[in-house]
């Protein structure tokens, strides 16, 4: 509860929920996360091989087909706030950013099948599920501005998040409790789901302070205070 806390209390959720977010940061947060976002099936993919059960595939398959579909709406998303096409396909993420990347990447490729759902289905899609729930209140303030389109489109990610992940996480822990039956495992869970936060929460801070450049595909790091 106090890693999710401090997601939902960082600055980037809070000002975007309440529609007071800057576009250029607003901006970065579609723009950064959106390699991590594409490559979000990937991971939960390299859990399907550990499954011992029918039930747990099944999840894991089901997941991987409605994922495929995120990338292409998180797109959409970012067109409607103005965020230049080319640079969502050229953006080097911040190193926040990256590392939470490679720590999906490490512990469903090195842990077991528990630590992996726990950390990826878990704690990423649970933790997503509530941002976009707070976040999507703040979208109507931004018709304020004219590069600003909203339409089915732009909110397709946000809704869907909304609407099913809330149940994601409730079958991802059933497939942990299957898995994860000894003390040690139980532990190892509880890190890989705290540290999916972390990581969670050092990127949505990286994204707060580094402002895209919108008029090429170049990126650049300003500081805040000048960005705002």
């Amino acid at each position: 509860t106090p890693y999710r806390r401090a997601i939902l209390s960082s600055p980037l959720v809070q000002e975007a929920s309440a529609g007071t977010l800057p576009l250029p940061l607003m901006q970065s947060w579609m723009i950064q996360l959106y390699p991590f976002i594409e490559t979000f099936p990937h991971w939960i993919a390299l859990n399907i091989a550990k499954t011992e059960d029918a039930h747990s595939r099944g999840f894991m398959i089901n997941n991987i087909r409605i994922e495929k579909r995120h990338a292409e709406q998180w797109i959409q998303m970012a067109y409607g706030f103005g965020a230049a096409p080319e640079i969502l396909q050229t953006v080097i993420p911040v190193p926040e950013v990256d590392a939470l990347t490679h720590w999906l990447w490490s512990i469903n490729t090195k842990g077991s099948l528990a630590e992996g759902v726990a950390a990826t289905n878990y704690a990423i899609e649970g933790i997503t599920h509530d941002i976009a729930l707070a976040t999507v209140k703040g979208f109507p303030a931004y018709t304020r501005y004219s590069d600003v389109r909203l339409n089915k489109k732009t909110y397709g990610w946000m809704a869907a998040h909304a609407h099913y992940d809330d149940l994601h996480p409730i079958e991802a822990m059933e497939v942990v409790k299957r898995y994860a039956t000894t003390p040690e495992q139980i532990r190892k869970v509880r890190f890989a789901i705290t540290r999916s936060l972390e990581y969670m929460l050092l990127a949505l801070n990286a994204c707060y302070r580094w402002v895209p450049d919108n008029t090429s595909a170049s990126q650049k790091t300003t500081p805040l205070s000048s960005a705002v």
